[in-house]
Parts: C-alpha cells; sequence; structure tokens
C-alpha cells in the first residue's frame, strides 16, 4: 500500500513539503517490522478528514474515490465493498494516518472505552496545550471522560486531554513538559511549517487483555524494542492502581493496570496497558465498522512472521488465509493476542538485471 501511495502523491507536493512524505521504502529498524501507518474505519470520509486536517491542521496526502477491489476485499474480508480513503502525515513520523469508509455492507458503530482490550488510541503530542484545547472547545469536541475541554498547563508543564474523533475513535493531545517526557525517544524537530500548526510528534498506544500479549506479539513475533513495565508509574510485571489518571477515562481509581512500554521503531514511542476493570469489553469487530482500528507494519520475511503468527493460534482475517496482493504488496491482516487488527505488508523483492 505505501508504494502505490507514494507514487500517488509526487505530484502533488512541492520541495519544501516533501520532507512530509513517507520514505518510498520504510526505513527498517531491524529484520522484522516498523510501523508505516495506522487507522481506522470512519463513518463519512470528509467528515473526518475536516476534524485531522482542518481542525488539528494534519498534512492530507491523498484522498481517493470510492474503489470496488476485489483482491481488496479478500484482503479485509469486505468482498462485494467499495472503499474510499484518506491519507495524512503525522509530523516527524515515517508512518501515516490512514482513514477508510466502507459502503455496501453492513456497518456498526463502534464507540471505543481505555479499558477494553483491543481499544488503540492516537497520542498527538502538540506544541501548546491552551492553543490546541481551545481550538478543541471551539468545535465542541468531546472528551473521553465527558467533561468539558480544559483549559491548557503552562509552558514547561505536561497536560493532556482525550477526545473522541467524529468515529469514536480516541485521540490524545498531550503537550510535554521536557525532554524526559518523551521517554524513550528523542525530542521531535519542531517548526512552524506544513502540519505543524499544533502537532508536533505522534505515539501508538492500546489495551491489551493481558499485558503478556504484547510481549508475545509486538516483541517477540515482531521484535520490538519494548520491555513491562511504564516508569515511574508502573513497575516491571506488578500492578498499580491507576488512581487520578483514571478520571481521564471515566476508570475507577482502585481499578489496577499493567503496560508494557518502548518503541517500534527509534522515534516511535509505543505503549501497551491492561486494566483490570471487570466491565472491560473486548472490541472486536470486522474493519469496515466505524471507529474500528487497524495498524500497518511494513515486514521483511512475511511468510515467516505468517508461521509464527500461525504457531501462535491467532486469527487471520484475510480470506483464505493467505497473503494478497494489494498495491503491489504481499499483505494478509491477522488479529494481535489481544484482537486488535493488524496488517502485515511486505514489499517483493527486487529483482537485479
Amino acid at each position: 500500500m505505501m508504494t502505490y501511495t507514494f507514487i500517488a502523491l509526487v505530484t502533488l507536493f512541492t520541495t519544501s513539503d516533501a520532507s512530509l512524505l513517507p520514505p518510498p521504502v520504510p526505513a527498517y529498524r531491524n529484520l522484522t517490522a516498523d510501523p508505516v501507518s495506522v487507522g481506522h474505519a470512519v463513518r463519512n470520509l470528509q467528515t473526518t478528514v475536516d476534524f485531522y486536517n482542518g481542525t488539528l491542521g494534519l498534512v492530507l496526502l491523498e484522498q481517493t474515490e470510492w474503489r470496488n477491489d476485489s483482491a481488496y476485499g479478500q484482503l479485509t474480508a469486505t468482498t462485494g465493498a467499495s472503499y474510499r480513503q484518506a491519507i495524512l502525515a503525522i509530523p516527524n513520523q515515517h508512518w501515516t494516518l490512514t482513514l477508510t469508509e466502507y459502503q455496501g455492507l453492513e456497518r456498526a458503530e463502534v464507540k471505543q472505552r481505555e479499558q477494553d482490550p483491543a481499544d488503540p488510541g492516537l497520542t498527538l503530542t502538540v506544541k501548546n496545550s491552551t492553543t490546541i484545547n481551545n481550538v478543541l472547545s471551539g468545535i465542541n469536541a468531546t472528551t473521553v471522560n465527558g467533561e468539558p475541554v480544559p483549559a491548557g498547563g503552562a509552558a514547561g508543564t505536561t497536560s493532556t486531554v482525550w477526545v473522541y474523533d467524529p468515529d469514536g475513535y480516541m485521540v490524545e493531545l498531550v503537550q510535554r513538559s521536557n525532554a524526559s517526557d518523551y521517554f524513550t525517544v528523542p525530542e521531535p524537530t519542531v517548526t512552524d511549517g506544513p502540519g505543524m500548526t499544533y502537532v508536533i510528534r505522534g505515539q501508538l498506544d492500546l489495551t491489551m487483555e493481558n499485558y503478556t500479549q504484547a510481549l508475545t506479539f509486538y516483541h517477540d513475533i515482531l521484535d520490538f524494542d519494548i520491555a513491562p513495565g511504564f516508569e515511574p508509574l508502573i513497575g516491571p510485571d506488578e500492578y498499580q492502581q491507576v488512581g487520578f489518571i483514571g478520571s481521564v477515562f471515566n476508570i475507577s481509581s482502585n481499578t489496577s493496570w499493567a503496560a508494557v512500554t518502548g518503541n517500534c521503531d527509534p522515534v516511535t514511542r509505543c505503549e501497551w496497558y491492561e486494566y483490570d476493570d471487570p466491565d472491560r469489553v473486548a472490541l472486536i469487530y470486522p474493519v469496515q465498522d466505524i471507529g474500528v482500528g487497524l495498524t500497518y507494519y511494513a515486514v521483511q520475511n512475511l511468510d515467516a512472521i505468517l508461521n509464527e503468527v500461525i504457531a501462535a493460534n491467532l486469527t487471520i482475517v484475510t480470506e483464505g488465509g493467505s497473503p494478497v496482493v494489494v498495491n503491489g504488496m504481499r499483505s494478509i491482516l491477522i488479529r494481535d493476542p489481544a484482537g486488535y487488527l493488524v496488517m502485515l505488508e511486505e514489499e517483493p523483492a527486487t529483482i537485479s538485471l
């Protein structure tokens, strides 16, 4: 998919915008996998584009017309449906945001909750929390905890607000206090260029049924540089009460949580959580359902990874259970151990003549 996207966008940008484009070949950190996009199914593509592009200021890289592609239908188990997409740049990241709208099949609406397994979250670091919170208040954004959008924090402090986008997908807008607040990734380059009116970096979050599932899949199979714990809040392989943090998500303060954190690539912080909330319900829905998340990973040896996926008894969503070629990429859609949707994509080997 990313190869197609890059080629389609070449003529759309000036030289000054070139840094916003994802590289045509992912910059592999290791020999296994790297994130290339994150996204979800949307109710109405233009409405959601208006939120991320018009409100949050992310640069729109591509927006397609309706397509009916039998290979894509097989890949995503949406045979017979049409789809259209928009791809937006995330500042200082190699990966993008992919929004997909489907038509021609039933779609349920899924409103996310932080405590539910397979619940994703997109964290966007912002320059100034007061500025972005005023913007969110201006559009009457719905916060995850149902409270009004708060006033932002002073410069040099950590200030965060979690909101729902138009599809019920959770987005965090956070102002970092200093370099240490980026944890395991370096501070981003901050400019006033395209796409950085408010947002300066992205981060990927996901809730698991059990925190150890993040290790068995994202560490053991995809080889990410991650480990148990979320210092200084949670030590390795331990549970702590969420305390005041629970108020952000309407989770009881005496709910226990555990975490796995680290890097998906050298500049991408990734965090996985487990909550012992007795009311949690796994968000396992078809890819077309509104608000359902999906993360795309570029891999170097799809067949080897697929063998490990099968050995781990993970669910393969793609019809027929084998990779499908879409936009020049061998791809397959699976579910991670929590049931979250994961797209594995492999570029065909280059042939030297």
